[in-house]
């Protein structure tokens, strides 16, 4: 991301984003996951929870992607009755910036994640599985 990207993006102000299928503002786990699924999570970072804060950024070398759900909503997880309320901003190219924030049954906000995220591109994927290689040399 270049300086303009960085500055364009860091500008754009936050907007509650909403259930698609509802039209409320509190999202349940599987409507949290279901809504960020299809993008490539760039950066993360789990504030509050039990856990130390540490940001997380997939692994171009390892093809080791960020996941949402291991390493962002289990650090601010309470319980199942957990609502999330998502901030997000308008997109600056490809890029966008997202807020979840947990609240317990009783209304208390348990923490927050912040990512950075975009499309998913074929930098993330291995060309050829190397699992399947490792199998098939093994079998020759």
């Amino acid at each position: 991301m270049d300086v303009f990207d960085k500055l364009a993006l860091d500008a754009r102000r936050y907007e509650q984003a909403r259930v698609p299928r509802s039209g409320s503002f509190v999202f349940t786990l599987g409507d949290v996951l279901q809504m960020l699924g299809r993008n490539a999570i760039l950066e993360m970072k789990a504030v509050g929870g039990n856990g130390p804060t540490r940001t997380m950024r997939p692994d171009p070398v390892r093809k080791m992607k960020v996941s949402l759900l291991d390493d962002g909503i289990t650090a601010i997880h309470s319980g199942a009755g957990d609502e999330y309320h998502v901030f997000r901003t308008a997109p600056s190219g490809d890029l966008s910036k997202v807020r979840i924030v947990a609240l317990s049954t009783t209304g208390e906000k348990v923490g927050e994640v912040r990512m950075l995220i975009g499309r998913r591109t074929y930098d993330h994927y291995f060309k050829d599985d190397p699992l399947i290689e490792q199998l098939r040399n093994s079998a020759q």
